[in-house]
Order: C-alpha cells, then sequence, then structure tokens
C-alpha cells in the first residue's frame, strides 16, 4: 500500500510543479510597438495608398488577455485603428511562446512576470516585421 501511495505521488509530482510555475498571462499589457510596414494594414494604415513604400511606425499598443487554461491563452490585440482576436500558447519550458491573430504570429520571450518581448510577422499583404516590449498593468 505504501508503494502505490508513494507511485501516485511521484506521477502527480510534475503536474504539481508545472500548475505551481505557469506564468500567469491574464491582464493587460501595453507597448509601443516597432514596425517595418509596406501597404496597409489593420493597425498601420499607409498615407496616400503608398502601398509599396517602406515605413517605420511606432504606435501604441494593448494586449488584453482575458482566459487561460493552462498553456493556453486568449484575448485581443488592440490599437486605436483596430481590435482582434489573439489565441496563444505558452512554451513547456515556461520561458516563452507564440501567438496567432487575424493575419499574422507573435514569439514572445517572457522576461519576468510583468514584462514580455514580442515579436510579430505578417507575410502577406500588407507586409508588417514589428517587435515590442509589453508590461503589465
Amino acid at each position: 500500500m505504501k508503494f502505490l501511495k508513494l507511485v501516485l505521488l511521484l506521477g502527480l509530482l510534475p503536474a504539481l510543479a508545472m500548475a505551481q510555475n505557469v506564468p500567469n498571462m491574464v491582464g493587460t499589457w501595453t507597448a509601443n510597438s516597432n514596425s517595418a510596414v509596406i501597404g496597409s494594414a489593420a493597425h498601420h494604415v499607409a498615407p496616400n495608398k503608398a502601398d509599396k513604400e517602406v515605413r517605420f511606425e511606432k504606435i501604441p499598443l494593448k494586449l488584453i488577455i482575458d482566459h487561460q487554461e493552462g498553456l493556453n491563452f486568449s484575448g485581443t490585440l488592440n490599437s486605436t485603428r483596430h481590435r482582434e482576436v489573439i489565441i496563444g500558447a505558452i512554451m513547456p519550458d515556461f520561458q516563452g511562446g507564440v501567438m496567432t491573430d487575424d493575419d499574422g504570429t507573435h514569439a514572445f520571450k517572457i522576461i519576468d512576470s510583468n514584462t514580455i518581448q514580442n515579436c510579430y510577422v505578417q507575410i502577406a499583404k500588407p507586409k508588417v516585421a514589428s517587435c515590442w516590449i509589453g508590461k503589465k498593468q
């Protein structure tokens, strides 16, 4: 009987350790993007429809994560021009993860409980490459 209890306890330890260490992504993260853009994008509107010109923009963003279950989460990414749904996953080592929105992908690194570094890529027209540091409010 003691052996069975020991086996059950050892089997539960990884799950208990994971539950205690999963980063809490729920909350509002604010950032200023550093973006390179070609064309008009949802958050980046090209002046005079200059679809072939490369331009550099900095826009304020809010990433609002309102739901998390284990390593997965969802929410919205908001700017003054656009709002889109975000879904994401934290890497098993809890050091970062990935997100996707309507038209591109994000890779992020968790710096501490209140700071993430995020980079975004959108390869279809319009093209966007953007990185930012998000602070949890």
